[in-house]
């Protein structure tokens, strides 16, 4: 009798062993768009009914927005937990280029001061004098001001040599104003994304200036330059760090309509 009981129990045993060792697994595939933007952690093979933690990063100029898969959107944290099921799983980390600059003040001579909207781009004093037409701002420091922001059309002399080079010299120079949202916290200007209707309807013409004077961290601006006769291009700037002084510099985000 204690033979067949041994003889049974080593049956079930091995009978347990095999169907575990031939339990499911499925493959949980992680993908970053668009390519290069961030990276992801926790893909791998699971079997169905597994807790995994998957989680992304976004690289320098990239914002995570979501996890999708297909078109369902599965969370809008960059980690969460996910429940895997019985089939292969393509899910995708979805990134949102950010526009982020750095300009430095005229006697910076590592970070260009002078920037295009339109071309998402920074010059140099040389190289924003053979691109007039597209320069809409640029960082400067002044007594009194502070590290600030201006325009081709601000009229501030004795900044950068009064020379051919000058903005004040130049034949083509865009108009831009600026308007400080003193009423706009950073978490309403991280809900927008670039081209919506709303950036446009933050500024005020009766209050736009030639500068924008004495930026700090955190601030919010609403900004209008005018392309040509035609076109306007709104802009609503957030100042992420400053660095006072001639040789100081600005870095910020932006988003345009």
């Amino acid at each position: 009798m204690k033979a067949k009981r041994f003889i049974f129990f080593t049956v079930a045993l091995v009978l347990a062993i095999g169907f575990s060792s031939c339990e499911k697994s499925y493959t949980l595939r992680l993908t970053v768009n668009p390519e290069n933007a961030g990276t992801v952690t926790g893909a791998g093979d699971y079997s169905e009914g597994e807790a995994v933690v998957i989680t992304a990063t976004a690289n320098e100029g990239y914002k995570f927005v979501n996890w999708t898969q297909g078109s369902e959107e599965l969370s809008a944290l960059p980690e969460f937990t996910y429940t895997t099921t019985a089939g292969n799983v393509t899910i995708t980390a979805n990134f949102v280029e950010q526009k982020i600059a750095t300009l430095g003040a005229q006697e910076n001579t590592e970070i260009p001061g002078f920037l295009s909207f339109t071309q998402n781009a920074v010059y140099t004093l040389d190289e924003a004098a053979q691109n007039q037409s597209d320069i809409d701002i640029f960082c400067f420091y002044e007594e009194g001001n502070d590290i600030a922001f201006g325009g081709p059309q601000s009229n501030i002399s004795g900044i950068f040599g009064d020379g051919d080079n000058d903005p004040v010299n130049w034949d083509v120079q865009n108009e831009t104003r600026f308007y400080q949202l003193e009423d706009v916290a950073v978490a309403d200007f991280d809900a927008l994304e670039n081209g919506d209707e709303a950036i446009a309807t933050y500024y005020n013409e009766d209050e736009g200036r030639r500068k924008a004077k004495m930026l700090t961290k955190d601030q919010i601006w609403s900004i209008k330059t005018k392309i040509d006769s035609e076109n306007e291009l709104y802009v609503l700037v957030k100042i992420l760090d400053v660095t006072d002084g001639a040789t100081g510099n600005v870095k910020f985000e932006y988003k345009t309509k």
